[in-house]
């Protein structure tokens, strides 16, 4: 209370507080499906992907990158994240040997697999996709040969075709693993 026996701002906000919170329903807990996953889809090129969440630690846009002599060419470079040098692959470049085309969509997915930390630069990031069992494809997908190795599974979601796309693969493939051409 004031001198002049009124409340301060501060103290009706507080006391509206308390009462919302004395009368407040608690939210209801999400509890996942069953046969229920989600992960960050993506687009490389034309193809519709998604990465499982987890080994995807965050989405970035593409920043300042210096080119490390010695390196394949589709190894961009490295960049500073968080503090961190971090090195950044054009995944167009390691599959099909051509650059992806310098876009205001293009994002770099922050890979952390088995200690290896890495940036892969994909065409656009659409967000995060909920898929369930009833979305698994059987039928033959249309994505490239040389995705295969890197497609554990397929899934039809809102008339889309998803190539789920496993960066652990990636990740550990040896060919991936040795930036250096030396």
């Amino acid at each position: 209370m004031t001198d002049s026996g009124t409340n301060s701002p501060f103290e009706l906000l507080g006391g509206i507080e308390q009462r919302i919170r004395a009368h407040a329903a608690p939210l209801p807990e999400h509890q996942p499906r069953p046969g229920s996953w989600k992960g960050i889809a993506f687009c490389l090129k034309e193809w519709h992907l998604v990465a499982k969440q987890g080994i995807v630690r965050e989405v970035l846009i593409p920043s300042r990158i210096t080119r490390v002599p010695g390196t394949h060419p589709w190894v961009i470079g490295i960049t500073n994240v968080h503090g961190n040098p971090l090195p950044i692959v054009d995944l167009a470049d390691f599959f099909w040997g051509e650059r992806l085309p310098a876009s205001q969509s293009n994002r770099v997915l922050l890979v952390c697999q088995g200690g290896v930390e890495c940036g892969v630069l994909v065409s656009e990031v659409m967000g995060i996709r909920h898929f369930l069992s009833q979305d698994e494809c059987t039928e033959p997908h249309p994505f490239p040969a040389e995705l295969s190795d890197y497609l554990v599974g397929c899934n039809r979601h809102q008339g889309v075709l998803w190539g789920e796309f496993s960066m652990p693969a990636l990740v550990e493939s040896p060919g991936f693993i040795d930036l250096s051409m030396g």
